[in-house]
């Protein structure tokens, strides 16, 4: 019998898989030692899309080819994805390492109705999830064999000044490359790390909502008033902690996408056009990711007031009912995730407008091209 993915075991291969993202907080046990190797590992893997990125601008620099420049533009906008997350990850390592901790926590305390309830999360998410963490591999991979297909030496069109053709340095720089095609997929994957505490928090309301829906007295109401402040709290940490790397997710996203089209349109072999291809689908799903577990945020944070509602209150009494009105006048303002002035709230609905953005960028720039 095929043993079911749980949301303890999701989180378990997420811990492990994104190791190179260095986006999973330690543990607040964490010894000195595992500390300062998980710093170091840090600034190793930052140091490495830095050298990518000072490559690629060197390139771009000495090379009047704008074939050439769309094709590093895609490169260069997911090495610096790289390495603002990895500064982000690490400006928000106190907050995810607290968020976490009450995530395990919680889950490992949940009552069976509560691991029901993740469970549907889960097997709704995971099909979606696994095939964009498939999809992603698949698009690294078509990079690193670029060379058994085309003239190319390395995986990456990226030029240094000095001569790369000898070993043990040509051995080095496509390690390099390599590397970095590894870092730039895996920091893509590590998306789901924001979605998953999203999930979780939107998870969390959806339990909340059951339980006032079935309550029966005074005590349970004050109960549940109070975990819902709680829970109020918990997902505001969560949408600080993710929202500025939603940002970054949608800015290099569009990025990705632009000049990964571009390169598809223009006259490149088609190993290079159906790599980039998938870069560009990557840009598309990337944001994806965040909006559809926001929306359901959104959602079911609002859903406490419709649960309040079916509740049986016209038999409560006067002091039960001023306070089922507080909760609902609470829940008319839904959790988000947004920038003032910056990210709008992220949802279903800004997705289709970016999508919608995106393509009139995509058809802007072929006209001008055509024009050329």
């Amino acid at each position: 019998m095929e043993e079911k993915i749980t949301l303890d075991r999701v989180i378990a291969f997420l811990r492990i898989y994104l190791m190179f993202a260095c986006c999973w907080p330690l543990s607040p046990n964490a010894t000195k030692l595992q500390r300062f190797l998980h710093s170091g590992f840090r600034f190793f893997c930052c140091a490495n899309s830095i050298i990518y990125i000072v490559a690629v601008i060197w390139t771009i620099y000495k090379h009047n080819d704008y074939m050439l420049w769309m094709k590093l533009g895609c490169e260069l906008s997911a090495a610096l994805q790289i390495l603002l997350q990895l500064i982000l990850f690490a400006m928000q390592d106190k907050r995810l390492q607290f968020i976490v901790l009450e995530m395990e926590d919680y889950y490992q305390r949940a009552q069976k109705y509560e691991k029901e309830i993740f469970q549907r999360y889960v097997d709704r998410c995971k099909s979606f999830y696994g095939s964009i963490l498939f999809w992603l591999t698949m698009t690294a991979m078509s990079m690193i064999v670029t060379p058994l297909f085309s003239p190319q030496p390395f995986p990456s069109a990226a030029e240094y000044p000095f001569d790369v053709q000898h070993q043990p340095l040509k051995t080095i720089i496509f390690a390099h490359h390599i590397l970095t095609i590894y870092q730039s997929m895996i920091q893509v994957s590590a998306n789901t790390f924001p979605a998953l505490l999203l999930w979780f928090v939107a998870a969390r309301f959806h339990i909340l909502s059951v339980r006032f829906r079935t309550m029966t007295n005074m005590k349970e109401l004050i109960k549940y008033t109070r975990e819902h402040y709680i829970l109020l709290r918990y997902a505001k940490e969560v949408t600080l902690a993710v929202r500025y790397i939603a940002l970054l997710c949608v800015t290099f996203s569009i990025g990705a996408v632009i000049f990964g089209y571009l390169t598809f349109i223009s006259r490149q072999p088609w190993t290079v056009k159906w790599t980039f291809l998938m870069i560009a689908f990557a840009g598309f799903v990337e944001l994806y990711m965040y909006a559809w577990p926001a929306d359901d945020v959104m959602s079911m944070s609002s859903d406490i007031a419709s649960a309040i509602y079916d509740s049986l209150w016209y038999d409560d009494d006067l002091a039960m009912r001023k306070l089922l009105i507080h909760v609902i006048l609470r829940s008319q303002h839904p959790v988000t995730v947004s920038i003032p002035c910056v990210l709008p709230n992220l949802s279903m609905n800004y997705y289709a407008s970016y999508v919608s953005t995106v393509f009139s960028y995509m058809a802007s720039v072929r006209i001008l091209m055509g024009q050329e």
